[in-house]
């Protein structure tokens, strides 16, 4: 009863936190569908290797099980993402808890190869990412 118990509590975190892990095995870009609401990442380029997606905000992803190892889990593993949000924009963040650099990424974007995206503070955001929220814009 107690493993249980401890497993929908386990399950029921995660749903809090807004992040749905995809099965460890190798996915691909249509896995996250257009307009489905989610944020989604994968650990290698061109959309490869398992994918995590986010829908809410999330200052650490190193609590995410799954990723590239036990170790860091999702901390600093995404190598190409793609934003399916319905009505926002996603912000990723070099450090947990939304610090360092930062980068808005409009709705509807994909980007297969994150080392040809640059971070304002020097090399590019591929395996540089550890959190995020969402931006929906004030006039």
């Amino acid at each position: 009863m107690r493993r249980i118990i401890t497993s929908v509590l386990a399950t029921g975190v995660l749903l809090l936190s807004g992040l749905t892990l995809a099965p460890t095995a190798q996915a691909a870009v249509t896995d996250c569908p257009d307009e489905s609401g989610y944020f989604c990442f994968w650990t290698d380029v061109d959309y490869g290797g398992p994918m995590g997606k986010v829908s809410g905000n999330n200052p650490d992803w190193g609590d995410f099980t799954g990723g590239c190892n036990t170790t860091s889990r999702w901390d600093n593993c995404a190598s190409s993402l793609r934003n399916e949000g319905l009505r926002c924009e996603v912000v990723v963040y070099q450090y947990t808890n939304y610090g360092g650099s930062s980068w808005v990424i409009n709705r509807d974007t994909r980007a297969a190869n994150l080392t040809q995206w640059a971070k304002p503070s020097g090399g590019t955001w591929n395996d540089a990412i550890s959190s995020n929220d969402w931006w929906c814009g004030q006039a």
